[in-house]
């Protein structure tokens, strides 16, 4: 009998017990969803992420978030823009534009989280940067926000404990000009002015613009003058090539002549160069001294062949006249008389 009576007044207390803590949870639970959490009720660091890069780069980090409520905590991330005044900017998913959104290239868990009083989370944190993001400086914010659900715990992001994401975005876009072709119009002028023929192609992924001079020299590598590679200063589009011709009035004077082509363009000033040799020969005027002296020349000959005709016939007539004389005995004898062979014979 005693048996029974102290099993019934268990069975009396567990179900006070039971009926006790089945009136407290609903209070503790209204409690959990009733109390939202304040800057005080969580650390999170580190309070700023500062990162640079180009589109497709990925960078992790780790943020670490404490409870210091003293109380369980059901706890929501949430990721939103920030204006480069520090504002939250109401971005609408179905006009914004994605790759500008530093926010959209921030993973995160979004679910829901359960701090124990005093526990600290890691949070593993990744920021993906779109493939077609711009250059330029993006803010986002990560807040960490106590409520029962998504959208209560949103409702009290005013005050609420966040990271601040600052990124830099630089451009992989490559401004890349190549010189297709350099070389005078002629290799041999016969006058001034001469020209000179270039193209330039972008094979970069931006429009570039190239400045820099065409430079003339003398034949010895003196500077003698230069006109501007791109006089108009347009800009070659990428995959186009752009055609060229600058113009030199000259220095007058004939000879060798070296021409040589500095360009620059993008920020860096990156360079291209090359060179060429052209003649400047008056080829009227020389071909005019060549005949005056081919003529010259040829008169001296006549002359001195009719000189030479002269002097042969002269000299052929005198041999003549002497061959006749001979032949008609009307030769002179200028021996001694003593020494002459038929007076020799006579004495004897």
């Amino acid at each position: 009998m005693n048996y029974f009576n102290h099993e019934i007044s268990r069975w009396r207390g567990g179900w006070r017990t039971a009926a006790a803590i089945a009136m407290v949870a609903p209070a503790a639970l209204f409690a959990l969803r009733a109390v939202p959490a304040k800057a005080a009720d969580f650390t999170v660091a580190p309070a700023v992420i500062d990162g640079n890069g180009i589109p497709n780069d990925i960078f992790s980090y780790t943020l670490t978030v404490t409870n210091t409520s003293g109380r369980l905590e059901n706890v929501f991330a949430s990721v939103y823009e920030l204006t480069a005044a520090g504002d939250q900017a109401f971005v609408d998913p179905a006009t914004s534009d994605r790759p500008a959104l530093l926010a959209d290239w921030i993973g995160i868990t979004r679910g829901a989280m359960l701090f124990q009083p005093g526990e600290t989370k890691k949070i593993p944190v990744t920021v993906t940067i779109n493939p077609y993001a711009t250059a330029g400086d993006y803010h986002a914010v990560i807040a960490f926000v106590a409520g029962d659900t998504r959208a209560a715990a949103e409702a009290n992001l005013n005050g609420a404990p966040q990271a601040l994401i600052n990124f830099t975005i630089a451009s992989d876009a490559k401004e890349l000009l190549q010189l297709a072709s350099f070389g005078p119009s002629r290799h041999f002028y016969s006058s001034f002015p001469v020209s000179v023929d270039y193209a330039i192609k972008n094979i970069g992924d931006v429009p570039s613009t190239p400045g820099g001079s065409v430079i003339f020299y003398d034949g010895i590598g003196h500077e003698l003058g230069s006109v501007p590679v791109n006089p108009a200063n347009g800009a070659i589009a990428p995959g186009a090539t752009q055609s060229f011709t600058a113009t030199w009035g000259g220095s007058h004077a004939m000879g060798q002549y070296r021409v040589g082509i500095q360009a620059t363009y993008g920020a860096a000033d990156a360079q291209l160069s090359d060179e060429a040799l052209f003649w400047v020969l008056p080829w009227r005027q020389l071909l005019t001294v060549f005949l005056a002296l081919l003529a010259a020349v040829v008169i001296a000959a006549s002359l001195l062949h009719r000189s030479y005709l002269k002097r042969h016939h002269r000299r052929r007539q005198l041999i003549e006249s002497l061959l006749r004389a001979r032949d008609n005995k009307h030769v002179v004898d200028l021996r001694h008389p003593g020494s002459h062979p038929d007076r020799a014979n006579r004495r004897s």
